[in-house]
């Protein structure tokens, strides 16, 4: 069985041995789908500094907020969702009917997970949007785009699932593609004229209903929508849940641990130059989508422990290497990358490190993470709480909350419990693998 393909190796050429072929085959697939999400973030990329240049600081400080709780909210509806949606669906793909259960069982356990979590992120949305001057009635509209794009957004995320363990690069390209370009013709078109978070906020949510209808209507012909849900998988989704819920929840907010200190103990400005700074991470978005789209679900459906060896030291090995390059250009060209986001950010030099360093470690745990998921290697994954808040009660005395550079250190020294676990949970995966009997 292919590494990448959930179906049976073409035919070979003619002077190809079946392992050349194999990896010709690979390295075209994989290059195309490189290429293609290069084109796509690059226009993500030019989406996201054009709102950075033309939003007043301000409005780029609401509109970091409004990001971040809105990643929170997606993080707090999923805790072992996705987890279960791609280590079950790793079995059962290829069946229109009975991945149309596990599609339509998630989808029913996420909208609860969708409500609690909406009750619970407003408020402190409204908090951190008033804590840097944000008027009543503008926060009140704020929070409502937010919960908008967040009930589309949480559809999006399993239906996303079915190209992805299909391998629908294909599919997923195209509507990458269209959703990056049409989200820039309306950034071009509005924001420069109207320049605030609302209407910037306003676009991501429109963009969030096209990406909606283009894979619904995708998974409509593909996958059984009308399935019951299946009780076994609701079963295995809920212990997930179980298992993962307090390190998941730990996870939502310490993953915008940066934007929560600096938006209640620093100021407006200094919430915008963290936003703006995170832009520049974006390069790792690349990175990442690969990994959601090619390579977790292949390492989720191999079934023999030499290739999941192999499969791990490449990815894992691959990105590390990208993210140490990208750290030495940021330390040694620091201007051309704060060039990008605009007079108002170019003393940021410090920072960018920092907010670099950061983006790396997070990419290369992140990495560890979802291999580690994708097999349901999660079991102790709650001891990720104790040794990170055992780090930062450590680092308390000596960070001074007010100061972009010195959250950003915190908040750099703090991912680095993670990454240890996460290596750890792997050692012991890969101990307790055994391989399936075709």
């Amino acid at each position: 069985m292919s590494f990448f393909a959930p179906v049976s190796t073409p035919v070979l050429a003619e002077g190809y041995t079946p392992v050349l072929r194999r990896a010709f085959d690979h390295a075209r697939r994989i290059g195309n789908y490189a290429l293609v999400q290069v084109a796509v973030q690059l226009l993500a990329f030019t989406s996201g500094i054009l709102v950075v240049r033309w939003l007043p600081q301000r409005e780029y400080a609401y509109y970091t907020i409004a990001n971040a709780m809105q990643a929170t909210l997606n993080l707090l509806a999923d805790v072992g969702i996705s987890v279960g949606l791609i280590s079950i669906g790793g079995r059962v793909w290829h069946g229109r009917h009975r991945f149309g259960e596990l599609i339509n069982t998630g989808l029913a356990v996420r909208r609860k997970l969708a409500a609690a979590a909406a009750i619970v992120v407003s408020p402190i949305l409204y908090a951190m949007l008033a804590r840097n001057g944000a008027p009543f009635t503008y926060s009140v509209l704020l929070i409502g785009i937010v919960l908008v794009g967040f009930v589309l957004q949480f559809s999006i995320d399993v239906f996303a699932v079915v190209p992805r363990l299909r391998s629908d690069i294909g599919k997923i390209q195209t509507i990458d593609i269209t959703c990056a370009t049409a989200r820039l013709l309306l950034i071009v078109g509005l924001v420069y004229v109207f320049a605030t978070a609302g209407l910037a906020i306003g676009i991501a949510t429109a963009i969030f209903f096209l990406q909606y209808f283009l894979l619904r209507s995708y998974a409509a012909k593909v996958v059984d929508l009308n399935a019951e849900e299946n009780a076994e998988d609701r079963q295995e989704i809920l212990r997930l849940i179980k298992t993962l819920a307090a390190s998941a929840l730990f996870y939502c907010f310490q993953g915008q641990i940066t934007v929560f200190l600096i938006s209640f103990f620093g100021r407006a400005d200094s919430v915008a130059e963290v936003g703006a700074l995170g832009r520049l991470a974006m390069i790792f978005t690349v990175v990442m989508n690969m990994l959601t789209n090619v390579f977790v679900p292949a390492f989720a459906r191999c079934r023999d422990k030499g290739k999941l060896r192999a499969l791990y030291l490449l990815i894992a090995g691959g990105v590390a290497l990208f993210g140490a390059g990208v750290l030495t250009a940021a330390a040694f060209f620091p201007e051309q990358f704060l060039f990008v986001l605009g007079n108002r950010y170019t003393h940021l030099h410090r920072e960018l490190l920092l907010m670099v360093g950061s983006a790396v470690v997070s990419a290369v745990g992140g990495t560890l993470w979802m291999l580690n998921a994708s097999k349901a290697w999660v079991t102790g994954s709650w001891l990720y709480i104790p040794l990170t808040l055992a780090t930062q009660f450590v680092l308390i005395p000596f960070t001074d909350f007010s100061r972009v550079d010195s959250v950003l250190l915190f908040n750099l020294i703090s991912l680095l419990p993670s990454l240890f676990l996460n290596l750890a949970l792997t050692f012991r995966g890969f101990r307790g693998f055994v391989a399936a009997v075709e």
